[in-house]
């Protein structure tokens, strides 16, 4: 993954005439402001994806993500909390991290393991490609894929965490 291309195309779209060498996925929404969904998105995307040289602990990306983004995801459990949840559903992603219920609020120490190059971030099986408004209550994201099925949740969480409502990919 080139985590700088995909860091510029967050920040200011695909350069002109620009193809993708893999897929390309486009995941819709609507929202009461699709306009705020994409730059709250785009925000807390660039900031993951400018991490710098060593990866933050929670504490630090609490105060790096925007404020929004962070209030919306759900209060972190314990370690021991989560193994009882995975071992009683035994539905792990790669890495042992545990699925997330479709509606269900994401930790952020679970969405930013999809982006730690210790975790699964070379697993994450998206990156960001363009972003657009699709009427005045709807949006869409298209992301590059190298195949399907990936693992779109943390894509879904950002969305949802950003504002989105009824994603479709």
């Amino acid at each position: 993954m080139d985590l700088h291309a995909e860091l510029r195309r967050v920040l200011e779209g695909p350069l002109p005439g620009a193809v993708s060498e893999d897929f390309l996925q486009r995941f819709t929404f609507t929202a009461d402001d699709p306009r705020s969904v994409i730059a709250l998105a785009r925000d807390a995307l660039a900031t993951v994806l400018d991490a710098g040289l060593v990866w933050p602990d929670l504490a630090q990306w609490r105060d790096r993500l925007p404020e929004r983004f962070v209030a919306a995801c759900a209060p972190e459990r314990d370690a021991a909390a989560g193994q009882e949840d995975a071992a009683r559903s035994g539905a792990t992603a790669p890495g042992g991290q545990h699925e997330q219920p479709v509606d269900a609020a994401w930790e952020l120490s679970g969405w930013l393991h999809w982006f730690d190059p210790d975790g699964d971030g070379e697993s994450r099986g998206w990156q960001w490609w363009d972003a657009g408004l699709d009427g005045p209550s709807g949006g869409w994201i298209d992301v590059q894929v190298e195949g399907h099925p990936f693992p779109s949740g943390s894509l879904e969480w950002l969305l949802r965490a950003s504002g989105a409502c009824d994603i479709d990919g």
